[in-house]
């Protein structure tokens, strides 16, 4: 099976008795095959093929059975032992999910670069953010000078294992500490 591309749309969470389910729409190079359901009962994700002929949802379920096939050839090093595991649909699609709420995330994080210098505790993956008043102002807006102060002001204050990761000071003039 050529490597597919696999999508998830329209995820949304849900509260449920072993903690948080899901469910979202599975798109195979860009046809929906599938809703995908977690219950958050603990065992797997249910996958109800989509069609409007009984022929489309057992051609979509083929799909499904294909991509799981496809998913017991790929490998992951599990976090707990170290050793390779495989992998199944349930785990890509977390995968992809994962991933997805990272970028969110990151983008979200990257918005507050303009205004805030963030802090982030690389072993815990706290974060703190340092700003010039409030409402905070632009750092753009800040003389290059007074900018360098603060930053030279925040560096000692960092706690072990933290670090300013803001990627636009440079831009704004600021000489950071290696």
């Amino acid at each position: 099976m050529p490597i597919p591309k696999i999508e998830v749309k329209k995820v949304k969470f849900h509260k449920g008795h072993d903690g948080y389910g899901m469910n979202c729409d599975l798109y195979v190079d860009g046809k929906k095959v599938c809703e995908v359901h977690d219950d958050a009962w603990g065992g797997g994700f249910q996958y109800n093929s989509v069609g409007k002929t009984h022929e489309e949802r057992k051609a979509n379920r083929e799909i499904v059975d294909a991509l799981e096939k496809y998913a017991k050839t790929q490998t992951f090093i599990s976090e707990f032992d170290n050793k390779p595991m495989t992998k199944n649909l349930d785990i890509i699609i977390d995968e992809i999910i994962h991933d997805e709420n990272e970028i969110k995330e990151r983008k979200k994080l990257e918005k507050k670069f303009a205004t805030h210098f963030i802090l982030y505790n690389e072993k815990t993956g706290a974060q703190r953010q340092s700003s010039f008043g409030k409402p905070a102002r632009l750092l753009s807006t800040i003389p290059v000078a007074n900018l360098q102060k603060a930053y030279d002001d925040l560096v000692p204050q960092l706690m072990k294992n933290e670090k300013i990761i803001n990627t636009n000071l440079e831009a704004l003039g600021v000489v950071l500490k290696k």
